[in-house]
């Protein structure tokens, strides 16, 4: 079995269950341009690919003008709501736990927004990881490679020294971009035969099973 020194996560569907505050986001979004909501599972299906990304599969006939407006709006709006409903999926806090007290660095790498991924790091993840990166304009969003290449950088390691733990295709394709193995679970945005069909490194159905590959 390899030995990793550093677990990166991504954050929604993964650490966090955020589709309540995202799907109630996207809902104030389309109210105010009087479309229809999406259902919780259209908008779970729709995620991972970061603001711009939600919007071009949500309001795919909305024109590319329109739909940056509605990135920031909804930005602006999911900044005040991301922690109403937001928590932790059960066992990840004692996952991390674990994993900390193994020694193994830790760090966030989620492709929603730096504001948002800052207060959620702050309210849920200080004591356990030692930064998250969200999108800038700085560093391409995921699945280019960047974010974790700038997340082992700061840890002073090479992508054979880490793991990265996700929860769709887009993480898959992130980690395969970056050169380091990768964990997908069950629990979060993708279904799990869609999962296994990508042959991740390890695929796990509950937090608990971080600690006994790890």
């Amino acid at each position: 079995m390899k030995f990793y020194k550093a677990v990166l996560f991504d954050m929604d569907g993964t650490v966090l269950d955020t589709l309540t505050d995202l799907t109630d986001s996207l809902a104030a979004v389309f109210k105010s341009r009087g479309l229809s909501v999406l259902t919780r599972e259209k908008v779970r299906a729709n995620l991972g690919y970061g603001y711009s990304g939600l919007m071009k599969s949500s309001a795919p006939d909305a024109s590319e003008a329109e739909r940056a407006r509605m990135a920031e709006d909804f930005k602006r709006d999911y900044a005040i709501r991301c922690r109403r409903h937001t928590c932790p999926y059960d066992g990840i806090p004692a996952a991390l736990q674990y994993l900390k007290e193994k020694g193994y660095r830790l760090a966030v790498v989620s492709n929603k927004g730096q504001e948002a991924v800052t207060t959620l790091h702050n309210k849920f993840f200080r004591n356990y990881a030692e930064f998250s990166l969200g999108e800038t304009p700085i560093i391409p969003k995921k699945p280019a490679p960047q974010m974790l290449l700038e997340a082992l950088r700061r840890f002073n390691l090479t992508p054979d020294e880490a793991v990265y733990v996700g929860d769709s295709e887009v993480d898959f394709q992130t980690a395969e971009n970056a050169g380091t193995d990768v964990i997908l679970v069950t629990w979060g945005f993708r279904d799990k035969d869609f999962l296994a069909r990508l042959k991740p490194t390890f695929l796990i159905n509950q937090p608990s099973e971080l600690t006994s590959i790890l």
